[in-house]
């Protein structure tokens, strides 16, 4: 059953989401196609802190952005199938993570695109011996029998990133309990202080993202050091390294000193017998 809208009631929804983005420093434009309306509703709540959802007609969503947010109307062009809008006071890498880390992991349909290479380890299975060896052989897979188990030979990649997973794959993958995608809210775009962000750039790996600045800090601190320029850091580093040479030359010039008196005093042995013997 179709329900209809009034024109007051789109009037009314207008103005609404008009209000809310007056509200907020940070716009989004998210999608929730084929998401599920648990973990719809789900994600709603854990992030209802932070995320403002407004949801209506694209024709709406379109004219409240023109008419409330006019400097971010280029968010407009990242509505598709599902797309929603989504106002927050998170800056927009972390409006992005706090939605990236409640996703959650999903089982693999025939015909959908595998979103990495999608790889099936060598090694023992919870899988009994029996039909399941004729369908891990249909998916391409080499395994065999061991004991009451399935074992699979060796590392088997069953789908190329980009490509669609077949239907032994799909079997295959469901029994073995892996689940390849993630499903969750997909942040397509963000307008934070004047600057769109579309969704794959704000993409990254935090944790190795972090690695890469620590790593970074080492070699900026090294070639400071080793290029004599003073700053809080490499300072105390330089009178550090300075101690340890001069303490190593130290050592250096006691131990030649140590070797020299032993030898002047081995040369007065040698000397004192031949005058004994010339008296």
């Amino acid at each position: 059953m179709i329900t209809m809208v009034t024109k007051q009631q789109k009037k009314d929804a207008v103005s609404k989401i008009k209000a809310d983005l007056k509200k907020y420093p940070v716009v989004a434009i998210a999608s929730n196609a084929s998401l599920p309306s648990r973990q719809y509703n789900l994600i709603k709540k854990k992030t209802r802190a932070h995320a403002k959802f407004d949801v209506a007609r694209h024709t709406l969503l379109i004219r409240a952005l023109e008419d409330g947010r006019p400097e971010a109307k280029q968010l407009t062009s990242y509505l598709s199938n599902g797309g929603l809008i989504l106002l927050s006071d998170l800056p927009a890498f972390k409006l992005f993570q706090l939605f990236k880390q409640n996703k959650s992991k999903a089982q693999a349909k025939p015909g959908s695109i595998a979103p990495n290479d999608i790889v099936i380890p060598a090694g023992e299975t919870n899988l009994a011996p029996g039909p399941v060896l004729t369908e891990l052989k249909m998916a391409k897979i080499e395994a065999r029998i061991k004991g009451p188990k399935v074992v699979i030979a060796r590392d088997a990649l069953v789908a190329k990133k980009g490509e669609p997973i077949s239907e032994p794959v799909a079997k295959i993958l469901s029994k073995l309990g892996i689940e390849p995608f993630e499903i969750g809210l997909d942040i397509k775009a963000v307008w934070d202080s004047g600057t769109l962000y579309p969704g794959g750039l704000l993409d990254i790996d935090v944790e190795a993202f972090k690695q890469k600045l620590v790593q970074a800090h080492q070699q900026a601190v090294n070639v400071g050091v080793f290029a004599g320029i003073h700053n809080s850091i490499t300072t105390p580093l330089m009178i550090q390294k300075a101690a340890r040479e001069a303490n190593a030359l130290n050592r250096l010039v006691a131990g030649k000193q140590v070797v020299a008196v032993e030898k002047t005093a081995e040369a007065n042995q040698a000397v004192e017998p031949a005058a004994e013997s010339s008296s």
